[in-house]
């Protein structure tokens, strides 16, 4: 298992985004509210999204969340100092499959589906630009509710074994009638969104202070984050993977153990899907 990984729109979401084509009712803009049901739309199915952080980000991750994409489907993740994107950019992932190497999963009604590209890099730039192609779409349009493009945090220690790592927060109904009779309300035609619930009890200080503490810091419990469980899970990426909330308030505790940084500190992750 790789260790769990953590990608904040912060940088994205203050980013000028440009598509190569939109439906003026469902705009590139889209992609930076937080709800993945509002959707960007293009005209075809070979597009591009150009995206100007208004400053140098070292990013090194970049998730699409609620498309409609098929198992052909590829992203390809560009990055430039300069505007030029195309022209020998400094980062290029070339074109990768949207899905992990099992391919698209065949489970249904699943609620939002989630890619992820990932690369090395260290050196910070201002102009990225993603490319998707899908040629076998019968939508005949490409479509997705959420963007994010930034440098994760991925701790020098995985989380703790144990507890609830994965649960479902389902909302349905059920009443007991007066006589034993039972009813239930079914509320939503898909799954129930996912919560996880996560800690490590003895992080490295600066893996703490300078990473997670600042993006729960910055998105408080109203804004989203993508969240990794596990980014090399294959098969099972989809249910190790998430567009989530933060569901309690950041707090961290120092525990008795040291690194070559000093005291270790706790870090908390309590979360729910955005659905």
């Amino acid at each position: 298992m790789k260790y769990i990984t953590v990608l904040s729109p912060t940088d994205s979401d203050a980013a000028t985004l440009a598509a190569s084509s939109q439906v003026a009712t469902l705009p590139v803009a889209n992609l930076q509210n937080m709800q993945p049901k509002r959707k960007w739309r293009s005209g075809g199915v070979t597009e591009s999204i150009t995206i100007d952080l208004g400053a140098a980000v070292a990013c090194n991750g970049f998730a699409l969340i609620g498309h409609n994409f098929t198992s052909a489907a590829t992203i390809r993740v560009r990055g430039k100092a300069t505007a030029d994107v195309t022209v020998s950019p400094a980062v290029d992932t070339t074109a990768v499959s949207a899905w992990p190497a099992s391919g698209k999963p065949s489970i249904t009604r699943w609620p939002q589906w989630l890619s992820w590209v990932s690369w090395a890099n260290e050196t910070a730039l201002r102009y990225w630009r993603v490319d998707i192609a899908d040629a076998g779409n019968a939508d005949g349009y490409l479509q997705a509710g959420r963007l994010m493009l930034g440098r994760y945090w991925r701790p020098s220690d995985n989380f703790d074994l144990g507890g609830s790592p994965l649960s479902f927060d389902t909302k349905d109904v059920q009443t007991i009638g007066d006589f034993g009779d039972t009813f239930t309300d079914r509320r939503g035609s898909s799954s129930a969104a996912r919560k996880f619930s996560l800690q490590i009890i003895a992080a490295d200080k600066d893996d703490v202070l300078d990473g997670i503490a600042e993006i729960q810091r910055l998105r408080g419990m109203w804004g989203d984050v993508v969240m990794l469980l596990d980014p090399d899970a294959d098969a099972r990426f989809h249910t190790h993977s998430a567009q989530v909330l933060f569901t309690t308030p950041q707090a961290h505790s120092i525990a008795p153990y040291f690194t070559g940084n000093g005291e270790t500190w706790s870090v908390n992750f309590e979360s729910r899907e955005v659905i």
